[in-house]
């Protein structure tokens, strides 16, 4: 046993590890972040979707078919998956990591995103992963990127590196919460830039954030890889609005 492991097995004794939903204390189960009543509760985005955008149709005996958005236009980048609906104990557990910047939330609901296996995507066709980045002021005023937390645990799964500098904000936008799609889309626009081009070039690129609400960040985040030349880029998330 290393090091690392008795020192997390003497922690988990101390502190033992408790569920995000109701704060029941969990079996030594390092990877387990919700108990198995709450989970009941989580809705997984898994079945019948979009194979552009991800969006599922849950209540749809139809195999996976593009929906109305994707076909009126098809977005920047090349598919999108989240892992679970942005409601209930999801909604919570988030709240609290960004607004309550409370970073042993999301150091857990990273490994929650990580250890999901997320449909018909195949990590191995994908070479650098890339958070949402933060505006400056906006970094400064949370101190951190949720969406780099999570980058980093599933770069650290699938053995990819994680370029947490190639992509920046460089325009400090309104707070999407309360736009519609079409106001988002303008919010966003020429919010972002490639810092090295070179970097970019055909590379295979995935998107990290936290929530999917109509598309709009990510979309501009890839729209502004491909300008600078990267390959294809896909986007992940932690949660999607439904």
């Amino acid at each position: 046993m290393s090091l690392n492991e008795t020192l997390r097995d003497i922690t988990d004794v101390i502190f033992p590890p408790r569920c995000l939903g109701c704060a029941e204390i969990l079996p030594n189960l390092h990877l387990q972040t919700f108990c198995a009543s709450c989970r009941e509760k989580i809705r997984f985005i898994t079945g019948s979707h979009c194979p552009i955008c991800g969006i599922a149709f849950f209540d749809s005996p139809a195999p996976d078919h593009l929906c109305g958005n994707c076909l009126e236009k098809k977005p920047s980048f090349d598919l999108a998956r989240a892992v679970a609906s942005y409601e209930t104990l999801i909604l919570d557990a988030i709240h609290q990591f960004k607004y309550g910047r409370d970073i042993s939330i999301g150091s857990a609901l990273a490994i929650f995103m990580a250890e999901f296996d997320f449909p018909d995507f195949d990590f191995t066709d994908y070479s650098v992963i890339i958070p949402v980045p933060l505006h400056i002021g906006r970094l400064r005023e949370r101190g951190f990127n949720q969406a780099l937390i999570l980058a980093k645990a599933i770069g650290k799964k699938y053995s990819i590196p994680v370029n947490f500098s190639l992509l920046k904000r460089t325009k400090s936008t309104l707070t999407q919460t309360g736009l519609d799609k079409s106001q988002r889309e303008k919010n966003i626009r020429g919010a972002f830039t490639v810092t090295d081009k070179a970097q970019a070039k055909g590379k295979n690129i995935i998107l990290i954030d936290d929530v999917y609400t109509t598309g709009a960040t990510l979309n501009q985040c890839a729209k502004t890889l491909i300008k600078a030349g990267a390959g294809k880029v896909a986007a992940l998330t932690l949660s999607r609005v439904l």
